[in-house]
């Protein structure tokens, strides 16, 4: 009769002891007489389980003698009366087998059912069932003889305890002093006392200003501000910590702290008011409870709005704030900066309840200090060991690489994910076990099949494979034995931490209770002995380390030591710069920084020069750390300036592409700012972002390339201002971009005619030409812009002697290039080939760029039809001569359709097969 009928677990266990009674008085139906026993006075243990709906009472009683008392009835004399209606119940000797509902009781549970739907309840409660069951015949004589003549009393009383709340889960109507405090919150001070949170380092000043706002008499509500990932959680854990340990004031000594879950409050609220029912239930619980309760809750900027149906409603933030006012809730709240002034400080009369505590970011020393402090909890966790350079690396390389995110989140996490990865890899099976016996299992195969041949050569190579397979086995089975030994003997270092970490956590909660013999028994005696272990565990892998390093074995097959290598692969796979760049030691790469770009940039000794002083200045910490180094290339077209740029990434971040190039002449407009920082809200595109602002955010170590800068509108040079003097920029929604790690390189062609002119001497520039070029520009841009950037570099003109330098390193990047096309061609040049190009190829007004068209036109072009034609072939080498002032390209092989080929094959013989389609009269196919 009660399928499809689903009950609370208070209800399901009233329905079983009703069955259990009439089990017992050998009834053979289910009366409503039984529900309502057992309802009334249920068996011992289960009747401090049966209480109100609504938490209104603390009492033990069960529900029903509560309704009948608020129904002003006695409760004896209805449970008198319904015994001897129990008593002349017919019964049965024997007992019956099984026990049928009786047509009453059906009646009873149906209504139930029909009443919970109506009330818009997903099960059905003790409270449904009583309300069906007054209206029973059998129990309104019981009723009236308890002074209940009315069963409108029992509905208004049910009504009073229950209060509007709905019955949405089993255990709706269980007993629990705080039932929707424990449904909608997390007891930090339980996980604080089960060592469930991790150790606070630091932080002194802020737990000391919350507990200071907390004892206050009104208005006790701190809230923590910060950027995310400094720690503010963490502050509020450390409270918990405080609080458990008895290190607060006596007015705090006894308080539970309580975690709101706005999420879990929200979720399932599918009627208006049924988030304002739980939101004030949770307050009801708060405020009426007999110990004091600190509501912590996270992300506090969600209660603004949090409920509301845009109609006026209610928020949850409103309801907050009477009992913040008069100082009946003390509440904890954390959020960033951005949303404090985004949500909380619109509501002037929700924040004047708060007072500020401002959690900085901790320093490089501070956060070594916290990995420090948490470092046995991950080794614990993961099972390995954390070496004090991984967690120095960590701190460093976070704040330098991961400037998007704050310390010490960032350090923790690359602590966390290294951790993680040794793990897996000394969980996985080592390289060389692994690749010996896949080289066993595939001997095993070719032994099989060649078992079922006849002829010699099988059988020949049968014995060898079986010769092998012993040899792998004999190497395989130490390596086997070696690899579990290493395995076990972690494991055992791993279970010892985690019980040297259990029994600190019983320490402490014997300190706390006053078991001072525990205590000390465990203080001195079981901890100590615990940490002898892992020392001598710790001691004799060493020594078996060292030992297999020396014998024949090499090095250990497993490693659950992480550092700094460790990290710098994290760091690496989380930003693109490789590892290598890492490892380098920064001195060794600055110190040749001249070298390495004079071999790339030729001719321009002064401009590397200017740059790579910068660069060392900021690198060694002497310069502003908030300014990027700036500088501006002036100069003619083809001397190096975009060349420079490329090679500076490529030096400094190991990667050509971390160069974010910006073409000026695009920006000539001032409504073109929009696409460099990003529109403003309201305005089409606003969510797209800016190039220069999402570029930066993206790849914070990159070299911003601003080509052309003179082109560019006034009012984005403006902007650029921010950028150069501070290190950051805004972007269109108010978001504020870090670019401390960029360097900014703007290139112009100002001045340019000063520096071509005939009579300018090469390879140098005299102080009136320098001067003349800053005066072109002085005349061009703002002071304060000029002003901000660091170097001004002036590119001189190049000589014939440079174009000739130039030659050799252009064919150096072409030889490249073939390689990374898959080409194996080598190409040579004879010096005379070189000295014709470079004195070709030279041009005072143009620079470089006429050397690189001349090498297309006599070398390249020339070249891709030889290969094309099959006349150099893949792993050749490709000749270029001189003759008769003319370049000739040699092919290697003649072609054997015409057999007419010279040695030669010259422009002339291009545009003649192009023409005519080759000595076979087909014409070729141009595609227009």
């Amino acid at each position: 009769m009660t399928s499809g009928m689903q009950f609370t677990d208070r209800a399901s266990q009233a329905l079983a002891d009703a069955q259990d009674l009439a089990s017992q008085y050998a009834h053979s139906q289910l009366q409503p007489v039984h529900l309502a026993v057992s309802l009334l006075d249920p068996p011992p243990d289960q009747s401090k389980d049966q209480q109100n709906v609504g938490h209104a009472s603390h009492t033990s009683s069960p529900l029903f003698k509560q309704v009948i008392e608020r129904a002003h009835g006695d409760p004896q004399l209805l449970s008198r009366a319904l015994n001897k209606a129990l008593v002349r119940q017919p019964s049965q000797d024997p007992p019956p087998e099984n026990i049928s509902l009786s047509p009453a009781f059906s009646k009873v549970l149906r209504a139930a059912n029909d009443l919970s739907k109506t009330q818009k309840d997903s099960y059905i409660a003790i409270d449904h069932l009583i309300q069906c069951l007054v209206q029973d015949p059998s129990i309104q004589r019981c009723l009236a003889d308890s002074n209940i003549p009315n069963t409108k009393m029992i509905d208004s009383a049910i009504q009073q305890i229950r209060g509007t709340k709905r019955v949405d889960s089993k255990t709706a109507d269980q007993d629990a002093e705080s039932e929707t405090l424990k449904k909608f919150t997390i007891d930090m001070t339980s996980m604080a006392r089960e060592g469930k949170i991790d150790p606070v380092i630091g932080r002194e000043e802020e737990i000391r200003r919350v507990i200071r706002i907390l004892t206050r008499r009104t208005k006790n509500n701190p809230v923590l501000i910060g950027e995310p990932g400094v720690g503010k959680t963490t502050v509020v854990e450390g409270l918990a910590q405080r609080i458990v340990n008895a290190d607060v004031p006596a007015n705090l000594a006894a308080c539970k702290l309580l975690s709101l879950d706005v999420g879990a409050l929200v979720a399932g609220s599918k009627y208006r008011g049924e988030f304002e029912e739980r939101m004030k239930g949770v307050l009801k619980e708060i405020e009426d409870s007999k110990e004091m309760i600190v509501l912590f809750v996270d992300e506090i900027h969600l209660l603004m709005g949090a409920g509301s149906s845009g109609e006026g409603g209610m928020d949850a933030a409103n309801l907050l704030k009477p009992m913040l006012a008069r100082g009946q809730l003390h509440c904890i709240g954390a959020t960033t900066l951005g949303e404090y002034r985004k949500y909380i400080e619109k509501d002037q009369a929700f924040e004047r309840r708060f007072q500020q505590v401002l959690v900085k970011e901790p320093s490089i020393p501070e956060t070594i200090s916290i990995l420090r402090g948490l470092k046995e909890k991950y080794e614990v966790h993961h099972g390995v060991t954390i070496l004090d350079g991984a967690i120095v690396s960590a701190a460093s390389l976070a704040a330098r690489y991961l400037t998007s995110r704050r310390l010490p989140d960032s350090a923790v996490d690359l602590i966390d994910e290294a951790a993680a990865a040794v793990k897996v890899t000394r969980e996985s099976q080592p390289e060389a076990l692994d690749n010996m016996e896949r080289k066993l299992r595939q001997l095993e195969i070719e032994i099989h099949a060649l078992e079922r041949e006849k002829d010699d050569a099988s059988r020949a190579r049968l014995r060898d494979a079986k010769a092998e397979k012993a040899n792998v086995n004999e190497e395989l089975q130490p390596l086997r034995e070696k690899y579990e030994t290493e395995k076990q003997r972690s494991k055992e270092i791993q279970e010892a931490k985690i019980k040297r970490d259990q029994l600190i956590n019983k320490q402490q909660e014997a300190e706390r209770t006053r078991d001072l013999q525990t205590a000390s028994d465990l203080k001195y005696y079981a901890i100590p002995d615990v940490e002898q272990r892992i020392e001598a565990l710790e001691k004799e892998k060493v020594k078996a380390d060292a030992e297999a390093r020396r014998g024949s074995h090499g090095e250990a097959l497993l490693t659950d030591a992480v550092g700094p290598d460790q990290i710098n692969e994290i760091v690496a796979r989380w930003t693109g710069i490789p590892v290598t760049r890492l490892k380098t030691t920064e001195k060794d790469k600055l110190l040749n920084m001249e070298r390495h770009l004079g071999e790339v940039v030729v001719g321009q000794k002064e401009a590397v020069t200017s740059v790579a002083n910068a660069i060392r200045l900021q690198r060694s910490g002497l310069a502003n750390p908030n300014q990027p180094p700036s500088f501006l290339f002036c100069g003619p077209s083809g001397t190096g300036k975009t060349l420079l740029t490329k090679a500076l990434a490529e030096f400094l971040f190991d990667d050509s592409k971390s160069m974010i190039r910006f073409d000026m002449s695009e920006y000539q407009e001032r409504h073109a700012l929009s696409r460099m920082i990003g529109a403003p809200p309201g305005y089409v595109g606003h969510d797209a972002g800016g190039q220069l602002t999402e570029a930066l955010r993206r790849r914070p170590f990159s070299i911003l390339l601003f080509d052309e800068v003179e082109k560019a509108a006034k009012e984005i040079l403006t902007v650029l201002l921010q950028l150069m003097d501070d290190g950051r920029i805004t972007d269109g929604q108010g978001r504020v971009v870090d670019a401390k790690n960029c360097i900014v390189v703007m290139t112009s062609n100002l001045g340019a005619e000063y520096l071509a002119r005939p009579n300018a001497p090469d390879g140098k520039i005299d102080p009136t030409t320098k001067e003349l070029v800053m005066t072109a520009l002085r005349n061009w841009f703002l002071p304060e812009f000029l002003n901000r950037i660091n170097s001004i570099v002036i590119f001189n003109r190049l000589t014939k002697k440079e174009i000739r330098r130039i030659v050799d390193v252009r064919l150096d990047e072409i030889q490249r290039r073939l390689s990374g096309n898959g080409r194996n061609v080598r190409i040579q040049l004879s010096d005379a080939v070189k000295d014709y190009l470079g004195s070709a190829g030279y041009s005072p007004a143009y620079g470089a760029r006429p050397l690189a068209r001349l090498i297309e036109k006599e070398v390249l072009n020339r070249l891709a039809v030889l290969i094309l034609r099959g006349a150099i072939q893949d792993g050749e080498t490709a000749r270029v001569v001189l003759e008769d002032g003319h370049i000739m390209v040699l092919p290697n092989h003649t072609d054997s359709e015409d057999g007419e080929d010279d040695d030669m094959y010259d422009e002339e013989d291009a545009v003649e097969e192009l023409e005519n389609g080759g000595e076979d009269g087909e014409n070729m196919e141009l595609y227009d």
